[in-house]
């Protein structure tokens, strides 16, 4: 009868390979606009750079071919991603009533909505003491016009607080009851972020980083990385720059172990091998090791030598 295998985990003798992904950063020192930039990272590597923390951002720095340049990264202002305040809904241009040149790109911080008296739309800088339209869902008026002057945020609040939330105007139905309320330049509900976003589609943690330094230019959208200072500045994204791309890398750790038995099988059968390291697997998994792989290491051609019985 075959006895039972007993396992002692001690050093060496069994590999185990543990990967994950290492980000590279990559500088390309040819001159693109921000647009070109990126289409060149997708092309030849993976994007243009992300950074998530003051570590990426001084191993950026560390592989720079140039100092006193301004170079591209990733992050960019959306100027399409406006969203309804109502539900946190994307604005997606099923209905829209801007006035001529509306929305415009000539000034990064206007960033928030004001409906006309005639019912046209201008982004404004969200700042502005203007009145609101609150838009109530229970009540039978379900648009409440709220004369007080307050900025943008300060009507969310006060209409989230109040009824149920700044005005959404989703057809024009909506856009004459709303404008038949109004003897001035008046809030609604639309807005959008300003600098969340990374090419790459990265989680917004922008909030988590303090390097961006605004300007007072207009145009100025896409964001660059000062090669001297590391701070990052917002430029026009028709500028041409050099830029920083990146790329994942592969990246394996190996550890030995030495695994001792007792069994009447041939431990060098490579059939007995594989449904050991089998065994193992599932072991480690059950415990929550993962992202690993095992194999046999050989010594002197085989993997099993035996234990030679100590001299009584």
């Amino acid at each position: 009868m075959k006895r039972t295998l007993l396992l002692v985990l001690t050093l060496s003798g069994l590999s185990a390979v543990s990967t994950h992904v290492i980000k590279e950063y990559h500088y390309v020192g040819e001159f693109k606009t921000w647009a070109d930039a990126q289409s060149y990272c997708r092309e030849n590597f993976n994007d243009l750079a992300t950074i998530n923390n003051q570590e990426e951002n001084d191993k950026l720095m560390s592989v720079s071919q140039s100092r006193g340049r301004y170079v591209w990264i990733g992050l960019y202002d959306n100027f399409e991603a406006w969203k309804w305040a109502l539900g946190d809904t994307d604005f997606n241009n099923e209905f829209s009533n801007w006035a001529t040149n509306n929305p415009n790109v000539k000034h990064a911080p206007e960033s928030c909505t004001l409906m006309e008296k005639t019912g046209f739309w201008n982004d404004v800088q969200c700042l502005h003491q203007r009145h609101a339209v609150c838009y109530y869902e229970p009540g039978p008026t379900k648009y409440i016009l709220v004369e007080t002057p307050m900025n943008w945020d300060d009507a969310r609040t006060f209409c989230r607080s109040k009824y149920t939330d700044l005005a959404s105007v989703r057809n024009m139905n909506e856009s004459q009851q709303i404008s038949s309320l109004l003897s001035e330049d008046t809030w609604i509900g639309l807005h959008r972020k300003t600098w969340p976003y990374w090419s790459d589609k990265s989680p917004n943690i922008f909030d988590k980083l303090t390097n961006l330094v605004y300007e007072s230019r207009t145009q100025q959208y896409c964001a660059s990385v000062s090669t001297t200072s590391g701070n990052w500045h917002d430029i026009d994204c028709e500028t041409n720059r050099h830029s920083f791309c990146q790329s994942f890398t592969p990246h394996q750790h190996e550890a030995r172990f030495k695994l001792k038995f007792q069994s009447d099988a041939d431990l060098n059968d490579p059939a007995v091998q594989k449904q050991i390291l089998e065994q193992l697997h599932a072991k480690l998994e059950k415990h929550g090791v993962s992202d690993f792989k095992l194999r046999w290491t050989q010594t002197d051609g085989v993997t099993f030598h035996k234990e030679k019985k100590a001299k009584e």
